[in-house]
């Protein structure tokens, strides 16, 4: 553009200016669409108008929607620099979804607006499956659901001495209502403000305790278990069953015990282990309708039930059927094994093979029980599953199947439990890595203790059911996983989970959980009578060395330590089966090993031309090929044990 045409532009540039304006003001009217108004957009869109003055632009916000919704964070480090940098207190819940209580307080006193108007000023709030993390729950759990704790910003406790002890532990919140939480909430946010530095340092001190089960050693002998014994003894409940006053529940190794101990010719425990089933069986905790059983009666005389149904509970119920029938057999009992073992099957059962958490307690109802206990159950009306699956209780299941499967000749329970070992084995297990805690959904790579264990018991409870070698390998290999990563310097107990990153809160304190270590060192047992594990014995010894100095004051608890010890200081009746593992002959033969009524059995397989069974026990040997000839074999060796010692 030359000069002139430039100046010419510069001459009549107001002037359009001054026309366009006239038009815009004063031109004919124009419908305009408006703007769509800023209530119509979700509150976290709406924003601040930062063209109107400060004080006019904030005012009213954050809104009231912004202020009365959760904001639930997961257990993580960002989660915990959040909270050290801006100073707040923690507020954990520690959840599952199965249990009554669980649902209420979530859907009533942590879903009221004025609770989380409190909580969204004053605390930040983290949200953990139990079940997904066993390690939290071992260290905030507090006996109820949820488990609700009032942490330091780092994760430690707030710590007070008000309460029955007097001692410093942590503040934990009851199941209650909104006006309770709010309560707790108001008090803590005071005792947070107030003492804060304080409450750091005991906390510190707090974590610096070696165990929390505070267990005591000692040795490994007869005389550790003899006082459990007479407790279980002296606290029969002869009038409603079971032992103590309350909670009551399935108590999972009694039978076996009990089992173990008449085989050694001390046979005090059977008459009230069987009792104890006979008990649960004709109780309100078994659901005669649908099979299987309620997780537990909080009262004595079976009241107050708790009424979800777990897969773990019910799992290790058809094992200990399984015990009592080959001890002597019962019909009602057997008739409680059948319906147990048809719950797991159908309601619980996942369709591609294995087993769902839970079903949980009925939604609908004050107690979570108007299902069970109406007149006529409609199954539309059935109250929801669980779909966690964990690879422990599907481990316990198949192999618990595949023990009913034996003893009732039902191929149907054999191909579901091998198929429940098959999905850990296949979607759990790795090499050298030991075995992830949640199959599905959302699968968690954490190693836990309780897991290991688990699986490991599991798959050789399945190698001697089934003679498959696959399930011997992978179980030695968890064990020398845990063997190799899970314990700390001069520790001869092993932690309860594999650190997997940043440890903080009250997970960096160690954990050697007595009923895992036990556990595990029945593992280790029964890998070195397969002679899988050299020092399995030795190792084992010294992991129950740490629980055995007084078992007696942990009542119920002490039955797997017990049963550990009893295992270790007793010969097992060793079998080894020959032959082609597939062969219908040698089938049999495992079979009618699998059902002898002889309580600590060792079951190896070898590869062999034609099936046999050789029995070993004290010294003295059988060498039987007729199925029906094992169990008159076992008790001419048996009489010829006895009498050599």
């Amino acid at each position: 553009m030359n000069a002139p045409c430039r100046a010419l532009l510069r001459r009549i540039t107001p002037a359009l200016s001054g026309a366009l304006a006239g038009l815009l003001l004063f031109g004919p009217p124009v419908a305009a669409e408006e703007p769509p108004a800023i209530r119509e957009l979700p509150p976290y869109l709406a924003g601040i108008d930062m063209n109107v003055p400060a004080q006019a632009a904030f005012e009213g916000w954050p809104s009231r929607e912004l202020q009365e919704r959760p904001y639930w964070l997961n257990w993580s480090t960002l989660s915990l620099q959040r909270a050290v940098l801006f100073n707040q207190p923690i507020f954990l819940v520690v959840t599952v979804p199965w249990s009554r209580s669980a649902q209420r307080m979530e859907a009533e006193a942590l879903a009221d607006p004025l609770v989380w108007r409190a909580l969204n000023h004053d605390y930040l709030s983290i949200l953990v499956s139990a079940d997904r993390r066993p390690d939290l729950y071992a260290r905030y759990g507090t006996g109820n659901w949820p488990a609700i704790s009032l942490l330091l910003p780092d994760g430690s406790p707030m710590l007070s001495q008000a309460n029955e002890q007097g001692k410093a532990l942590p503040i934990s919140v009851a199941p209650t209502n909104a006006k309770g939480v709010l309560y707790n909430l108001r008090e803590g946010r005071k005792y947070f403000d107030g003492w804060q530095n304080l409450l750091q340092g005991v906390s510190q001190v707090y974590e610096k305790r070696v165990d929390l089960e505070e267990a005591t050693p000692g040795a490994v002998s007869a005389k550790s278990i003899d006082p459990v014994v007479r407790w279980f003894l002296g606290n029969v409940d002869a009038k409603y069953g079971g032992f103590g006053p309350a909670p009551k529940y399935a108590l999972p190794g009694l039978m076996e015990w009990a089992f173990l101990r008449k085989s050694q010719g001390r046979d005090g425990l059977i008459k009230p282990a069987r009792n104890t089933l006979k008990k649960l069986a004709a109780g309100p905790l078994f659901d005669p309708r649908d099979g299987g059983f309620h997780r537990m009666a909080a009262a004595p005389d079976w009241g107050a039930i708790q009424y979800e149904k777990m897969l773990e509970a019910n799992v290790e119920l058809i094992r200990e059927f399984v015990f009592a029938l080959r001890e002597s057999d019962d019909p009602a009992l057997r008739d409680a094994l059948l319906a147990t073992a048809r719950f797991v099957t159908t309601v619980l059962a996942r369709p591609s093979g294995g087993f769902y958490l839970a079903q949980v307690a009925d939604p609908t109802s004050l107690d979570g029980g108007a299902y069970w206990t109406a007149a006529k159950a409609d199954p539309a009306q059935a109250p929801p599953i669980d779909k966690l699956t964990l690879a422990g209780p599907n481990a316990m299941a198949g192999a618990a199947l595949l023990r009913a499967g034996a003893l009732l000749g039902d191929p149907a329970l054999d191909a579901a439990g091998r198929a429940a070992l098959d999905l850990v084995l296949l979607r759990a297990f790795a090499p050298g890595r030991g075995v992830d805690h949640v199959i599905e959904s959302e699968p968690d790579r954490g190693r836990y203790l309780v897991t290991q264990s688990t699986v490991a018991f599991g798959l050789l409870d399945g190698y001697e059911a089934t003679g498959d070698a696959r399930y011997l390998a992978a179980a030695k290999d968890i064990a020398a996983f845990v063997l190799h990563n899970m314990t700390g310097e001069n520790e001869t107990a092993y932690r309860d989970h594999l650190p997997i990153g940043a440890e903080f809160g009250l997970l960096d304190m160690p954990l050697l959980p007595m009923q895992d270590n036990a556990r595990f060192a029945r593992i280790l047992v029964r890998l070195a009578a397969l002679g899988a594990l050299e020092e399995g014995r030795s190792t084992a010894e010294l992991i129950l060395g740490n629980y055995a100095g007084d078992l007696a004051v942990r009542g119920v608890r002490a039955l797997e330590p017990s049963l550990a010890i009893d295992e270790l200081l007793s010969a097992p009746l060793v079998v080894t089966v020959e032959g082609p593992v597939d062969d219908p002959r040698t089938q049999a033969l495992r079979r009618a090993v699998l059902n002898v009524s002889h309580g600590w059995v060792v079951i190896k397989t070898v590869e062999g031309a034609a099936p046999a069974a050789t029995l070993v026990w004290r010294g003295g040997t059988r060498r039987v090929t007729d199925p029906k000839a094992v169990a008159d074999q076992l008790k001419r060796l048996v009489e010829a044990g006895r009498g050599a010692s």
